[in-house]
């Protein structure tokens, strides 16, 4: 708000014009009068010039302070937007200021950074040539490793050779025992045939219990128009019947003979006859001598659950499906496959664990690092399972409570099955690579795990199956040769070499099978397709096929279960040949079609073996 008198803010200030009071020649002040001559007047007159003046004076004083004040308030303005200017370059120069601390502490940092990545160069170049030294000291010890592989290998060249040389040695005396074996057969044949025509003792009834083993009807055995065939190295000479029964009559009385039969609880005269069949073809004077065996003590985990096995195999079954039932029901998981995607604890877990004697395992979590099996984290959790078992067994059919299944039994178990989880997931773990020197990745791992998995439950499958199919042909074999035994019958010798065919074969040598749905009288049954044996002698399938059609008489005679249908195809299988047989039970034309390396790796063994020949004395015309 302006003073009163004051000019407008708006408008530019204008100086008034000053007052130009013309002053008279004579007078000194601005007065136009003349002075009077009289003194008074005169000084009236100064009075009122004075006063004029001073009057004047006063109103251009009072307009120089007027423009004084307008200039005052322009200047008051100029000083003002001079001021804010002032300010915003104080700022502006601050700010300057600033940036330009943030660029030297920029510089300072990146100079320290530069100073210490020129120290970390220094030491990375020492550190390269301590490498370097470093390097060459490895492969100066790689070369010497190597030296040493190629003398290793010289080494066990060398050792191989001498175990080829003693494997021919043992070849050669495998053949020496077989010879003397078919020797002794040959001896006990004739030894029979000797006292064939004595009359046995007529055995002693007991109540209405029938001597025969299947009663009378269709014979219990097959008799083979066969005869083992002569080994290639057989040239027998055997004694006349009556001499070598004359030399077993003496053994009887033989001092050794009647201190060995004491010994084993038998009788003096079976046992002049176990003699006649140790005695060798060459007449030399050997002597039986009764040697300790000694065998090896069993486990002491296998002898400890063995005597807390439950008695039957039903009872046994029954403890491994408690326990998997407990183990899937709390491990959440459906069968044991899942175990493969199991997220184990982890080492500093089991680790704290067996460090705090307080610590309690809530949660179900195995432990599969190394040593899993006896770390305190897994027994606790098998104990855990075991509990739970026997909790679930309590409120069903109280097997452990009745003293059926023990509980040390369940551990047993719980242990073994333990041993399946951990085996199935390090299957599926990542492995080292060696062809791409790198580790697997998680979906190689899974793939290759699969695939392994599969080949090792498809190789298990064919490898019980065929396991199975030898002992049943080895069974019936055996419970022949024991009838044929007691009936002395002319075709023991076949069947005895049937036996010996058979433990060369193993279940190895068993055809492979193949389930597949038959329909017979217009009823779907199981049967099994027969795959073609490529190596096998072509023949081994026709006497085999013999053991399978006497099993099948069995079974007629004593009503039990019959075997699935099998039905042979022409399609091969696809296991390889077992390694060692004799040449004679190999398909000459197969083995002609082999590489001298797959040769060299089936290790045909040079043991003396013959098959069958035709029975001309024994055939019906």
């Amino acid at each position: 708000m302006n003073n009163e008198g004051d000019a407008p803010m708006d408008e530019p200030y204008t100086a008034p014009p000053r007052l130009k009071v013309p002053l008279s020649a004579n007078a000194e002040g601005p007065s136009k009068k003349k002075a009077v001559a009289g003194p008074e007047q005169q000084a009236l007159d100064e009075a009122r010039n004075n006063e004029q003046y001073h009057r004047d004076n006063a109103s251009a004083h009072r307009a120089r302070s007027r423009a004084a004040y307008q200039d005052t308030r322009a200047a008051q303005q100029d000083n003002d937007l001079l001021r804010a200017h002032l300010l915003a370059a104080q700022k502006a120069l601050q700010d300057r200021q600033a940036e330009v601390q943030q660029l030297h502490a920029q510089i300072a940092e990146a100079r320290t950074h530069m100073e210490k990545m020129n120290s970390e160069e220094g030491d990375l170049h020492d550190q390269i040539i301590y490498d370097q030294q470093q390097l060459s000291e490895l492969i100066e010890q790689v070369r010497a490793a190597q030296n040493q592989a190629v003398e290793a290998s010289t080494q066990t060249y060398n050792l191989q050779q001498a175990i080829n040389a003693r494997d021919a040695e043992l070849g050669q005396l495998r053949s020496q025992v077989h010879k003397q074996d078919d020797e002794v057969l040959q001896l006990r044949l004739q030894l029979k045939a000797a006292v064939r025509d004595k009359p046995k003792p007529t055995p002693r009834r007991r109540g209405r219990v029938s001597n025969e083993l299947f009663g009378t009807g269709k014979p219990a055995t097959l008799n083979l128009p066969l005869d083992p065939a002569p080994l290639p190295t057989d040239s027998p000479n055997p004694l006349p019947a009556d001499s070598q029964a004359a030399e077993l009559s003496g053994l009887i009385d033989h001092p050794v003979v009647k201190r060995v039969a004491a010994k084993l609880n038998v009788d003096a005269e079976d046992m002049s006859d176990i003699m006649g069949l140790l005695t060798l073809p060459q007449k030399t004077n050997a002597q039986v001598a009764v040697t300790p065996t000694k065998r090896n003590a069993p486990k002491p985990r296998k002898a400890l659950k063995k005597a807390v096995q439950p008695k039957t195999k039903e009872l046994i079954n029954i403890a491994h499906a408690m326990m998997r039932q407990t183990t899937y029901r709390l491990f959440k998981v459906e069968q044991s496959n899942d175990f493969i995607f199991h997220i184990p604890a982890t080492e500093k877990e089991v680790e704290d664990f067996a460090a705090d004697d307080t610590a309690t395992l809530e949660h179900w979590q195995w432990d599969f690092g190394a040593g899993y099996l006896n770390t305190a984290w897994n027994v606790v959790q098998m104990e855990r399972l075991v509990k739970a078992a026997v909790v679930e067994d309590e409120e069903g059919r109280r097997y452990v409570s009745k003293g059926e299944i023990q509980e040390e039994f369940l551990e047993f178990v719980v242990r073994e099955q333990l041993e399946r989880y951990r085996a199935d997931w390090k299957l599926f773990q990542p492995r080292w690579d060696t062809n791409a020197n790198r580790l697997e990745t998680k979906q190689e791992a899974v793939a290759r795990g699969k695939v392994m998995l599969y080949i090792r439950r498809m190789a298990a499958k064919t490898l019980n199956a065929q396991q199975r199919k030898y002992m049943h042909r080895r069974t019936t074999v055996e419970a022949v040769i024991a009838l044929k035994e007691a009936e002395n019958d002319g075709d023991l010798a076949t069947w005895i070499r049937l036996l010996k065919l058979l433990d060369y074969l193993q279940a190895a040598g068993m055809s492979e099978e193949e389930q597949v749905s038959k329909a017979i009288q217009g009823q779907k049954v199981k049967a099994f397709k027969i795959k073609l044996c490529v190596w096998r002698e072509e023949s081994i399938s026709k006497y085999l096929n013999i053991v399978d059609i006497q099993t099948r008489r069995f079974e007629e005679l004593s009503n039990g279960t019959k075997s699935a249908p099998r039905e042979r195809s022409q399609e091969n299988g696809s296991r390889p040949a077992p390694k060692n047989l004799p040449r004679c039970l190999y398909d000459s034309a197969w083995l002609a079609s082999q590489t001298p390396k797959q040769l060299k790796e089936l290790e045909v063994s040079e043991e003396v073996f013959a098959l069958f020949v035709a029975a001309t004395d024994r055939m019906v015309v």
